[in-house]
């Protein structure tokens, strides 16, 4: 099944997605279909249940959703947990609880001081090969979203001076190297949407053929 067709299979509630976001996903999770996998999606309370039931849907039957907000019982293969995740605790219930994910989905308030926070966070406790997307990136230049162009506390912003700190080997110590240099090997901007790839350096020696 395609991430189209999970999307316009899906019953339970209204689900908003930009059309050329499909298959951006479907580059990136196509390895995850009807495989073990944990994915937290950040996300609003009315969108909540059909969002997780297309993503069950896309990666199949070995899949855990792990939905991070309120107002639903837990299903299979969905959960629902309410919490802040500035709270140490929280999230390290998360991962004992659901391990910790492979993919992070934060299609949430897209509001800077969340979408950064919930970010910082997660980055921190996401597998070695992980995924983490950030959807709707285009807000940053909404006004009603606390957005403006050139504005460096957007998550576009926040993005660009991200890219200084994946580099951060290379700057003379001017940013020292940290968690997301050392486990952070790309990303891509796409127009609305963010994705990190995550994966540890085992050398960054430039060589030779002769």
């Amino acid at each position: 099944m395609s991430l189209y067709d999970a999307f316009t299979s899906v019953k339970s509630g209204e689900i908003e997605k930009n059309v050329h976001f499909f298959s951006i996903y479907e580059r990136y999770l196509a390895s995850y279909k009807n495989r073990p996998c944990v994915l937290y999606l950040i996300i609003d309370e009315p969108h909540a249940q059909a969002q997780a039931e297309m993503w069950v849907r896309y990666l199949g039957a070995f899949s855990k959703i792990v939905c991070l907000t309120n107002g639903y019982k837990d299903q299979d293969q969905i959960a629902f947990r309410a919490g802040n995740l500035d709270n140490p605790l929280f999230r390290k219930q998360l991962v004992i609880e659901f391990g910790a994910p492979d993919i992070v989905i934060d299609d949430g308030s897209h509001l800077p001081e969340d979408t950064i926070s919930s970010f910082e966070n997660l980055n921190a406790i996401i597998k070695n090969n992980g995924l983490y997307f950030i959807e709707d990136t285009y807000t940053s230049y909404w006004e009603n979203y606390k957005g403006s162009l050139g504005d460096p506390g957007t998550i576009l912003g926040y993005a660009k001076d991200l890219i200084d700190e994946m580099h951060a080997h290379h700057t003379g110590q001017v940013i020292p190297p940290n968690s997301f240099s050392e486990n952070v090997q790309s990303m891509h901007i796409y127009d609305g949407l963010l994705v990190f790839e995550y994966g540890r350096y085992l050398d960054r020696r430039s060589v030779k053929n002769f």
